[in-house]
């Protein structure tokens, strides 16, 4: 790991960090919030690689973890990081296959793979957390509120259309603005570079 790595990791975990305090209160009446902290992860997964952008998502969980513990208690920062992964693996296997059919990386951050990207990290997202929502949203809100693990199982039952769309449509927002970001920021190095 160079220098300039390192050093755009801190940034990019600092900023994951940071904007996590930003919430944006779903337009349905479920109590989630959409927010901003997964960009800098993706961005970051594009930008430097696999291997960074799940590093910052891990740092992500143990400093929000640290600093708002009490707010989130002990299961927010690891469902969040879960969430993360799913999405993460969508853009990943979408970089995958269009690094393999061009041969190159070159042309990656163009609107296609963006495309394939979010849809993939939409179907991971909204797959993979449908049981795991059931199980971590009964549990949660079973030992929150006082329901028995019957009655909470029927409420998450009960809302998990709105659960669908949202876990839908966090990647419609995060990836191709994390695509954005990341095309600026290699145009910037590129010129950089050159100078």
């Amino acid at each position: 790991m160079n220098a300039k790595a390192i050093g755009l990791t801190a940034i990019f975990t600092a900023l994951t960090i940071a904007l996590n305090q930003f919430r944006i209160p779903a337009p349905y009446p479920l109590g989630f919030t959409y927010k901003l902290f997964q960009i800098p992860i993706v961005v970051a997964f594009l930008f430097l690689g696999p291997r960074y952008g799940v590093t910052i998502a891990f740092l992500n969980m143990i400093a929000v973890e640290a600093i708002f513990g009490g707010e989130t208690a002990f299961l927010g920062p690891p469902y969040a990081l879960l969430i993360t992964l799913t999405m993460l693996l969508g853009v990943y296997i979408s970089s995958k296959y269009f690094a393999h059919k061009t041969g190159s990386s070159e042309g990656i951050f163009d609107a296609k793979p963006a495309v394939l990207s979010t849809a993939i990290g939409v179907i991971f997202r909204a797959l993979i957390l449908l049981p795991v929502d059931y199980v971590f949203l009964s549990t949660v809100w079973s030992i929150g509120s006082g329901m028995s693990m019957t009655e909470a199982n029927a409420y998450v039952i009960a809302i998990m259309p709105g659960i669908i769309l949202f876990n839908i449509t966090v990647p419609l927002y995060v990836i191709p603005i994390s695509y954005y970001i990341t095309k600026k920021l290699s145009k910037s190095f590129k010129m950089e570079n050159k100078q």
